[in-house]
This record gives C-alpha cells, sequence and structure tokens, in this order.
C-alpha cells in the first residue's frame, strides 16, 4: 500500500526580486492519477503560500503528502552549533538587503498578507526585527517544552534553523539579508561562507572560496561525498550554489513546521523520521535533488521538466512499494555517519539508493 496520496516537488531559488521562467521557483505535484498542473509563483512567499494551502486542502480531504525541496537541510558536522552561538547585531542587519549588488535601507514589505507572511509581509511568528520566535505567541516547534513530538527538537539541526530563523529576513519582494548574515557568521566563527554579488564588499565575505577555513568544520557533509552535482552549502553564488537558497530556505520551512494548523502534522526528513523507519507523519518534508533522476518529461524550462520528473517517479516508487527503501539509509552507511545525519547533517532522499533511479519504466 503506498505512503503517500499526493507527492509535491519544489525547486527553490535565491533570485533578488520576482522571477518567473528559466531558473525560478517551480512546483511540481502528482497523485497516483498523474500530473498535476505545475506551478511558477514568482516570489518565495508566493511559493509557500501555495504549498501551504495546498497542504491545507490535502489534509482536509485525510491525504498523506510528501513535500520535496532541493536545498541543504542541515550542515557538516559542528556548524549548527557554532551557528546557534551565533548573536545577531540588529544595527548591522535589521535594516540591509541585498538586491542586484544594491543596498536597500528599511523593511519595505508589500502590504498584502498571506498565510505564511503576516500583514506587511512580516511573517506571523515574527515578533519585530530579528525578534526570537518565543516571542511571537505562536505554538513552538512540535515538542518543544511539551514532551510532544520527535526526539530531535533540542538537536543539531534544529538549533540551526531556528538561529537561521531569526537573523534572515526575506521580504515579500524577494529582498534579504543573506550576505550580511553570512558575512557575520564568518565573523564570529571562521570565514566558511564565501560568494556575493558583484559590485558589493563585505569585510568578512569573500567572493571567491579563497581564505575559507574547513579545519574545524567540514566543507561538505557525509552525503556530498557520495553524488557528484551537490555544491557545498558555504558557496553562496556562482553555477550550483546551493548556499542562499539553504540560508533562505531553512528559515520559511521552520516558519511552515511552526503553523499553528499544519505544525503537528509536518515531520521533516530524515531528522524526525529515522530516514524510513517512522514516516507516519501525514506531511513529510524532505530534501531532494532534481537532478537525480533522468528526465521523463519534455517541458520547458528544465527546471518544470525536473520537479515533474521528480513527483512522477516518486509516485511511481510509492505504488511499487519502493519510497521506503528510497528513504532509506544506504546500507553501508556506519552506525556514527547514520546518526549524524539524523542528528545533524540531514541526507539527500535517494542518494546510496542510485539503482532505483532507472528501476521503473518511464513515466509517461
Amino acid at each position: 500500500m503506498p505512503i503517500y496520496d499526493r507527492y509535491i516537488a519544489v525547486d527553490w531559488s535565491a533570485n533578488n526580486g520576482p522571477k518567473t521562467g528559466r531558473d525560478s521557483i517551480w512546483i511540481g505535484e502528482a497523485t497516483p492519477a498523474g500530473l498535476v498542473a505545475s506551478r511558477n509563483p514568482a516570489t518565495r512567499t508566493a511559493a509557500m503560500t501555495d504549498v501551504e494551502r495546498t497542504l491545507v486542502a490535502a489534509r482536509s480531504r485525510g491525504e498523506r503528502v510528501m513535500v520535496g525541496f532541493d536545498f541543504v537541510f542541515g550542515f557538516p558536522v559542528g556548524a549548527a552549533a557554532a551557528i546557534a552561538q551565533v548573536a545577531a547585531p540588529s544595527s548591522a542587519l535589521s535594516g540591509t538587503f541585498s538586491h542586484e549588488g544594491r543596498r536597500e535601507s528599511g523593511r519595505d514589505r508589500t502590504t498584502s498578507p498571506s498565510p505564511l507572511m503576516g500583514e506587511g509581509g512580516r511573517r506571523p511568528d515574527e515578533g519585530g526585527p530579528l525578534a526570537p520566535a518565543s516571542q511571537s505567541g505562536l505554538p513552538p516547534p512540535r515538542g518543544e517544552g511539551t514532551g510532544e513530538g520527535g526526539a530531535f527538537d533540542s538537536s543539531p539541526w534544529s538549533l540551526l534553523w531556528s538561529t537561521l530563523h531569526t537573523l534572515i529576513i526575506d521580504t515579500d519582494q524577494n529582498l534579504s539579508n543573506r550576505f550580511e548574515v553570512a558575512a557575520h557568521i564568518n565573523r564570529a566563527t571562521a570565514p566558511r561562507f564565501w560568494g556575493h554579488p558583484h559590485g558589493r564588499s563585505y569585510q568578512h565575505l569573500a567572493p571567491t572560496r579563497a581564505g575559507t577555513d574547513y579545519l574545524a568544520i567540514a566543507e561538505r557533509r557525509a552525503v556530498e561525498t557520495r553524488i557528484r552535482g551537490p555544491q557545498p552549502v558555504w558557496k553562496l553564488t556562482g553555477v550550483g550554489s546551493v548556499g542562499s537558497q539553504t540560508l533562505l530556505g531553512i528559515p520559511r520551512l521552520e516558519t511552515l513546521r511552526r503553523h499553528p494548523v499544519l505544525g503537528r502534522d509536518i515531520a521533516i526528513w530524515p531528522f524526525d523520521t529515522s530516514f524510513e523507519r517512522n514516516l507516519l507523519a501525514p506531511i513529510t518534508v524532505v530534501e531532494i535533488y532534481p537532478s537525480f533522476f533522468p528526465l521523463d518529461i519534455t517541458a520547458v524550462p528544465r527546471d518544470r521538466a525536473q520537479v515533474e520528473t521528480c513527483v512522477l517517479r516518486y509516485a511511481a516508487l510509492d505504488a511499487a512499494g519502493l519510497l521506503s527503501p528510497f528513504l532509506s539509509a544506504p546500507a553501508d552507511l556506519s552506525a556514527e555517519h547514520r546518526a549524524t545525519a539524523i542528528a545533524e547533517e540531514g541526507w539527500i532522499a535517494g542518494v546510496g539508493h542510485e539503482h532505483l533511479r532507472l528501476a521503473l519504466p518511464e513515466a509517461a
């Protein structure tokens, strides 16, 4: 029997302004009956609004959903603890946004509310500039202070998510302070993040990898040593960079995780689920790599073809009883590395099970 009734794949984007088409956010969706119309929201706020509404509707029908996002869910071992100790100086971060190499002052937000963003574009769990979520009045993450939920609420990944949720500001028009945050983390810890827009200068953020320090904390997670393609999370700009997407994506998922209606239905894979061992939550959020599968779909742009291929493959694997193995830890993963992936680093769905990429006939 399939685990899920609906499959969603989100090709995320760190664009510095509203954008559609190529190299923007694409949302693919499928049910066992086939594809649902793909969407191409222009902003990250619009994308999360779309995802939230889809999940609310699915849960109202009693459906179980797998949702994949293509950014990093965890950092290399030790990074979460280091970043969690970083305090945000409001004077340095609260009023600056990066937009095509220009500095924008103030918190210029749109005024149209959305389910995940409050009036003026402010997150509903945001009590003020860089306010900790604990001041928000919304329920804390599942299990925090209640004894409920997963066993990982005080683990490194959860601390990392909460910290980035506090530090990052991302407006309804895709203006963010991610480069300022990365520079601040570098200054407070070590120079690991690198890359920024042309025409900008940061005292603690270099434009290239030169001068970075990965002695105490590794450049790559364990999963990234087992697959070609994914870039290190520290790389913020350039071809294949995932760092900016991660800095802007994790806070959005943390907001979703704290959602007053959906929050208790959500499990983050593999942290809450122990890989495939506890896929009981109605909504499972998974780190994906859209290039993992050969394309089954002929569509433009490629981003759309990739998310549509992903959701069709997930549905086909599930129907064949292979989705649980697909989400399991590799058989040769040591107990130590497995524990690290669950507590801190995360994993990319399917890595270690590359044979399943071609295990099924091409979806029509």
